[in-house]
């Protein structure tokens, strides 16, 4: 019991809500509750303070912590050795990916990974590359599949696709029968883009400054937080933009925006996969890692 107790302990500490641990650990709420209280009661000291529905560490809760997630290292290694043994990859699989990529590439990447290991469960958290790198650094995702630069200590990335940024706009925009614009055209158009934080506008930015366009003189007229708002906004007139080639295939093959590309150079990027050096890798991330490293197989679909 006291081994349950301590991988409830840790869920709510990572999640730091009781709410949000119950969801992962698919439990009611009351049951996450009655665990702490019995840990708390064990050991006759608090763990943890509960102040304004957020939940922090007090000292000793800070020291049983370490010991959780040593325990909870011990489970996935016994998990991967008995898994190895028996040729079966189980488990439970944490992804993060970023907007682009989860909308338009871990689908295919997913689903051919199913129907290579169906008893693997994943969870999947989709946010803008600031957060899945900080989820991946804290230990609370298995793996990060990210669109924009990152760097960390704690973290090792792999190349696994490239992509392309285009310029879109709407079918009536007068650049959409022409195949490419200049960049030095771009600074006299009302600019959607990303927000602050999202790899396709880093990207965006990169590219920018390196053919010496400064973004700051582009004439942004919105800020959106996905790409398909992006999208929606490009179709309704509002502006042009510079998103990936993936999340327009659908609206270019229907003429429902149009992909003109940059003159000088084109916008490429590679998409990475983020882990953490210090934390156990299970079996079911390995074997995604090996899905990730593949050439051809599933990438032929996108």
């Amino acid at each position: 019991m006291l081994d349950t107790q301590l991988l409830v302990f840790k869920a709510v500490v990572e999640k730091k809500s009781f709410s949000q641990a119950a969801r992962l650990l698919h439990i009611s709420q009351p049951a996450i509750s009655v665990h702490i209280q019995s840990l708390e009661d064990r050991f006759g000291i608090r763990l943890l303070d509960r102040t304004n529905r957020k939940v922090s560490l007090t000292e000793a809760g800070k020291v049983l912590y370490n010991y959780a997630v040593q325990l909870s290292k011990l489970y996935e290694q016994a998990e991967k050795a008995m898994a190895e043994l028996n040729g079966m990859v189980k488990g439970h699989l944490l992804l993060g990916g970023t907007l682009t990529i989860g909308e338009y590439v871990l689908p295919q990447a997913i689903g051919y990974y199913k129907s290579l290991y169906p008893e693997v469960e994943l969870t999947l958290e989709i946010a803008n590359t600031e957060r899945i790198v900080r989820r991946v650094v804290q230990h609370t995702l298995d793996l990060g599949l990210i669109e924009g630069p990152a760097s960390h200590p704690d973290i090792i990335l792999e190349d696994f696709f490239q992509d392309e940024l285009v310029v879109v706009v709407p079918p009536n925009h007068p650049w959409a029968g022409r195949e490419s614009v200049s960049v030095n055209e771009l600074t006299g158009q009302p600019f959607i883009v990303r927000e602050i934080g999202s790899g396709t506008r880093t990207v965006m930015e990169e590219n920018l400054r390196s053919l010496g366009v400064d973004p700051a003189n582009l004439k942004i007229v919105m800020e959106l937080g996905s790409t398909q708002a992006v999208k929606e906004a490009v179709k309704a007139g509002l502006g042009i933009s510079i998103i990936s080639r993936l999340a327009v295939k659908i609206e270019s093959r229907y003429n429902l925006l149009q992909e003109v590309y940059i003159k000088e150079k084109p916008f490429r990027r590679t998409f990475q996969v983020a882990y953490n050096r210090h934390k156990f890798r299970t079996h079911a991330a390995e074997t995604f890692l090996g899905v990730l490293r593949e050439p051809g197989s599933w990438k032929t679909r996108i």
